[in-house]
């Protein structure tokens, strides 16, 4: 068996702080045959591939780490893993400041037995990763609007340009709402002693970023309406539509459990989009 057919790269966003949904995607691929060696920063997860079985995934946060290769050639790194070790928890990966096991029995001991003191270690975790990121992209998001006021000429440029600021930065914000949001409520819960799942969709925030999300196509499409940019129209519309069934077929291979109808639903994806695209470009040559 060649080294491709051993491997596996998937693609999968989580939000930073989301433990228990990354956890329940890793046993659900180690059920599938595949063991996890490394995750990269565009969100992509590498597997290799093993015998299925039913592992336990912990993810620990360590925020004296920069990033993996800190924690890979730190001091302290082989008592650590040979503590988790002692207790079953086999070292899979490092990602910026996260440390990934698995485990092989049924019910292992946990690696945090302390809730208040995880949430600390997610905190300045989330603060010391996220934080700069968002921070930097705000600032990019500042000077290209600034740039368009001085520079831009075309009216309708402009307007293409500051919604896409607009909702960029309307994810970032709430995006570290929705964390605040959760952080709450699982500071409240930890008063308790109970430990808190993180994959808890907000309501409020998706509400938010919906509205925002509509309001500015509700803007765009005026726009191109009043100057008569059909093209550009129907490409925005066609872009629309394949966001908003992809976001669907997501939905349904998360919830399908069978390789193959995966597979089938890939396939028919793809003829979909196709389909979608071709329709509207013929639509707005008609035009």
């Amino acid at each position: 068996m060649s080294r491709e057919e051993n491997t596996k790269t998937i693609c999968e966003a989580f939000a930073y702080y989301d433990r228990t949904g990354m956890q329940e995607f890793l046993e659900q691929k180690a059920e599938e045959g595949w063991l996890l060696v490394r995750k990269t920063f565009a969100g992509e997860w590498e597997f290799e591939r093993t015998e299925p079985k039913k592992l336990r995934y912990a993810i620990t946060y360590l925020p004296q780490f920069s990033n993996e290769d800190e924690f890979i050639v730190s001091c302290g790194k082989e008592e650590y893993l040979e503590i988790c070790a002692a207790s079953g928890w086999q070292f899979a990966c490092a990602y910026k400041n996260m440390v990934f096991f698995y485990n092989e029995e049924e019910n292992p001991l946990p690696l945090e037995t302390d809730p208040e003191a995880e949430l600390q270690l997610i905190h300045k975790s989330v603060l010391k990763s996220k934080l700069p990121v968002n921070i930097t992209c705000l600032a990019i998001c500042a000077a290209a609007v600034i740039s368009l006021i001085f520079f831009d000429t075309t009216a309708k440029t402009f307007t293409l340009a500051l919604c896409v600021m607009f909702m960029i930065s309307l994810y970032i914000f709430l995006d570290f709402y929705a964390y605040l949001r959760w952080r709450k409520k699982a500071l409240a819960a930890a008063a308790t002693g109970e430990f808190s799942n993180t994959n808890i969709s907000d309501k409020l925030v998706s509400g938010l970023f919906i509205g925002g999300t509509l309001l500015c196509y509700g803007v765009i499409f005026a726009e191109l309406i009043a100057t008569k940019d059909w093209n550009t129209l129907g490409r925005m519309i066609a872009v629309s539509v394949v966001m908003a069934l992809n976001g669907f077929f997501v939905k349904l291979k998360k919830k399908t459990k069978s390789t193959r109808k995966k597979h089938i639903i890939t396939f028919a994806s793809v003829l979909i989009y196709i389909a979608v695209i071709a329709a509207v470009v013929v639509l707005t040559e008609l035009l």
